[in-house]
């Protein structure tokens, strides 16, 4: 209960400091692409819309619930006495709650998708195809060759022992 309080507390000191975002317009969101690229009418943009609001409540209570969580997981790091037990049920609540977060976002694009004539439906299927490869190259994304006078990412120094030898 007191952790609770204590990242609630810190969660709205932290808000108090956040600049607001930029306006909508500003974003270039995910909203305005899609609408654009699907070339949504005018009530397609509104249930849309209304869909967009719902699944964005929902993400934001699980997200909240995900971080208050992780915040339990670690502060399981301060005592010696962290049982694998209870550091098991915090992981897999996170994993449950990732989980959820999944299959709120797949509902939420099947219903837009919903929404769509059968073109636009084609082209919605290109866009999240576009999407998800981008996010997997993302992800696995290599690290950036070494400079010149870096070996292996890192500046060379001379006072710096050499590296062990290959077996």
């Amino acid at each position: 209960l007191v952790n609770t309080v204590a990242v609630v507390f810190i969660l709205l000191k932290k808000d108090k400091h956040r600049k607001p975002p930029p306006p909508q317009e500003q974003r270039g969101s995910a909203f305005d692409f899609l609408v654009k690229e699907l070339k949504l009418d005018s009530n397609q943009i509104s249930q849309y819309s209304e869909l967009r609001g719902i699944h964005k409540n929902s993400a934001d209570s699980i997200l909240t619930i995900k971080r208050e969580t992780k915040d339990s997981l670690f502060s399981l790091l301060k005592t010696n006495s962290a049982a694998d037990a209870n550091v098991q049920q915090q992981l897999n609540i996170i994993a449950q709650l990732e989980r959820n977060l999944d299959e709120l976002t797949f509902n939420h694009f099947k219903k837009v998708r919903a929404l769509c004539t059968a073109q636009q439906q084609v082209t919605f299927d290109e866009v999240i195809a576009k999407a998800l490869r981008m996010q997997a190259q993302q992800k696995h994304r290599k690290p950036p060759p070494p400079r010149e006078g870096e070996e292996n990412g890192r500046p060379e120094d001379e006072h710096r022992p050499p590296p062990p030898p290959e077996r």
